[in-house]
């Protein structure tokens, strides 16, 4: 999917902002009745104080209908079903529990979930069903100057619709042996309307841009455990296999004429099969040792259509059609050995070996890009526990971040007149080295976590902006030289009282890459803060209340210095009948103060750009459970720009 502005991110951290929120009710109880995740939020159509009032002393008649006709329904339906489970609790414990949730945000986006267990002595099924629809709104500005100046105002609106279906099934044959089966179905679907208004020296004109993508992913998992009758023996199995299916045609209209059309369509798959053993000696001293073997492959196909003639032929440089075929084969074999020394004493040292294979070939010519190659990732962990509260630990790990396919994708994708994307197939993985030394303290009323680390980063994978001299974007990617990363992390959780929970969390970075692409600077100086307050207060009478502000410092990436950014988003929940039924309110970016801003940071060219979604939302939800429903994952994981936000009760 096209993104509306520019994206920036390094190896180790994304700053494109996706400021869509949700917030939804999602919360489970677990057995021991601790209340769980309960509450994110999908992005919101912008609404002002005022409208929301209107909305609510004037709503649509249908749909308030509708929704009351549901939410009672389905609130009968599980009173009713609780009752029955209460009643017959005497007789025989009921195997069926449950959770259904709704959601509304007053402008009529909806998000559901239903969740279903059966669980019996050896076994557990779970069915869970996830559904929402949205609409997201973005109002951009970008202008750019080169020999030129050029400036866009760019109207966007998104219709998210997702359906997304699991199953799970847990097997205890034996108290030696267990089994666990998942399959989950996503059906996503984007539509985009985009409207730019271009304006140059010389002339000024519209385009409209619609973009509709769908999304048909399959994907499952078997997991086997065995532990051999003598406890020193453990074997797993593992394999998970995905298949996606992708499409996204749109249109291009300059004006009122239609000039071009666009196809494309993606197959990715991938396999992952995996076997480890674990051995434990008579000295506590433990060996792990296996092996995996990783498969992706992606077929892509593009194909544009000139149907008129207009604006300088502004596409007759792209290649009309074109096709890659992309895959990837990764062995891998580890070996680990553990001990604990002494009493307060634990080490662990090991390496991983890897051999990947990647071939890539455009379909349409002879070019060609292979790589094969071999590396040792050796990891080391010393840990030092002095009581039951306190825990110092000294961590080091090589790892390999390999690029994914929008990254690798070499077709040049139009956003408009003057905005390109295109991937970069000559990408090669990222190997970062890093050091950590992490503490935890675990009191009575207080946590502390804190971690200072050093990341070195060899060829690191970083956007990159291809200007030329008659104003035109070309957004890509590409391998730096270096990037080291120090860093120091601090989370906080007090408890003064029992009816008050405050965590405080700081990340602290000092930034420094190295590197040229096609005559571009990639060099980065930067020193970067970020962080959360998070408060929540619980009653006895099961209500909860919960603010988060968040905070992210300017920060500078290859090419460019992102603005700072923060918000604060409010929730309250009540419970009902010993709380199985549980009902929110949340409100996302309280202030409206959530945006986006980066201006170039180059002496050739000025680039500035800005972008606002309408984050500030409010959302009711509702959450029943029955038969203490024991908490799982949601089923949809599908919403390109979901980000979980509050989590009361945690």
């Amino acid at each position: 999917m096209n993104k509306l502005r520019l994206s920036f991110e390094t190896s180790s951290k994304k700053w494109d902002y996706h400021p869509s929120i949700s917030i939804t009710s999602r919360e489970f109880l677990s057995r021991n009745h601790k209340l769980q995740k309960i509450l994110k939020r999908p992005s919101k159509r912008k609404f002002s104080h005022i409208s929301l009032v209107k909305h609510i002393k004037q709503p649509c008649r249908y749909m308030k209908k509708r929704i009351t006709q549901i939410l009672f329904s389905l609130l009968t339906f599980c009173t009713n079903a609780d009752i029955y489970a209460q009643e017959n609790e005497k007789k025989t414990k009921n195997p069926w529990s449950g959770s259904v949730s709704l959601n509304y945000d007053f402008t009529n986006n909806f998000t559901g979930n239903v969740n279903l267990g059966y669980t019996q002595k050896n076994w557990d099924l779970f069915l869970d069903y996830s559904g929402h629809s949205d609409r997201i709104e973005i109002s951009s500005e970008l202008f750019r100057s080169f020999s030129a100046e050029t400036s866009q105002l760019l109207e966007t609106e998104q219709h998210h619709l997702s359906h997304s279906v699991a199953i799970q099934l847990d097997m205890r044959p034996s108290s030696r042996n267990l089994f666990l089966w998942n399959l989950k179905l996503q059906f996503p679907k984007i539509t985009t309307n985009r409207d730019i208004n271009n304006r140059t020296q010389t002339k000024e004109y519209d385009l409209h841009h619609r973009i509709a993508f769908s999304r048909k992913t399959i994907e499952g998992s078997l997991f086997y455990k065995h532990i051999y009758e003598t406890n020193k023996h453990e074997l797993s199995l593992n394999g998970i296999f995905s298949h996606t299916k992708d499409a996204r045609p749109s249109t291009y209209q300059i004006d009122d004429l239609l000039t071009y059309t666009t196809t494309g369509n993606e197959k990715p798959e991938f396999v992952r099969l995996q076997i480890d053993y674990l051995y434990t000696f008579e000295n506590q001293g433990q060996l792990e040792t296996g092996i995996q073997f990783f498969s992706r492959w992606n077929k892509t196909r593009y194909n544009l259509h000139d149907t008129e003639e207009t604006l300088d032929n502004w596409l007759s440089n792209l290649p009309p059609n074109d096709g890659l075929n992309h895959r990837e084969y990764i062995y891998t074999a580890h070996l680990s050995y553990s001990r604990q020394q002494g009493e307060f004493w634990l080490y662990k040292i090991g390496i991983l070996a890897d051999y990947d294979i990647t071939r890539t070939k455009l379909m349409e010519n002879t070019d060609k890009h292979n790589f094969d190659r071999f590396y040792f990732y050796p990891h080391l962990t010393l840990q030092y526990t002095p009581s039951d509260q306190q825990e110092l630990a000294f961590h080091f790990t090589r790892k390999a971040a390999h690029p994914d396919y929008t990254q690798l994708n070499p077709f040049t994708n139009p956003i408009d007149h003057q905005t390109f994307e295109q991937g970069n197939p000559l990408l090669r993985p990222e190997i970062t080295n890093r050091a950590e030394i992490n503490y935890l303290l675990h009191g009575e009323k207080i946590q502390l976590n804190g971690n200072l680390y050093f990341n070195s980063t060899k060829r690191f994978i970083t956007p990159v902006t291809l200007f030329s001299e008659d104003n035109t974007l070309t957004l890509s990617y590409t391998n730096g030289n270096m990037e080291n990363k120090v860093g120091l992390d601090i989370n906080l959780s007090g408890s003064p009282t029992s009816w008050m929970t405050i965590t405080p969390s700081i990340s602290l970075v000092h930034a420094h890459a190295n590197g040229k692409y096609q005559g571009i600077n990639l060099h980065v100086d930067d020193f970067s803060w970020s962080g959360n307050l998070e408060l929540n207060l619980n009653s006895k009478k099961h209500t909860e209340f919960q603010a988060l502000f968040s905070y992210q410092s300017p920060t500078k990436v290859p090419q460019f210095k992102i603005e700072e950014n923060y918000h604060l988003d409010l929730a309250i929940k009540q419970g009902f009948f010993d709380n199985r039924l549980q009902v929110s309110f949340s409100v996302s970016d309280v202030f409206d103060t959530s945006e986006w801003q980066a201006r170039s940071n180059t002496d050739t060219y000025r680039l500035a750009n800005y972008s606002k979604e309408a984050t500030h939302a409010y959302w009711i939800g509702l959450t029943f459970n029955f038969n203490n429903f024991k908490s799982r994952s949601s089923a949809d994981d599908s919403h390109p720009q979901k980000r979980q936000i509050i989590q009361l009760g945690q």
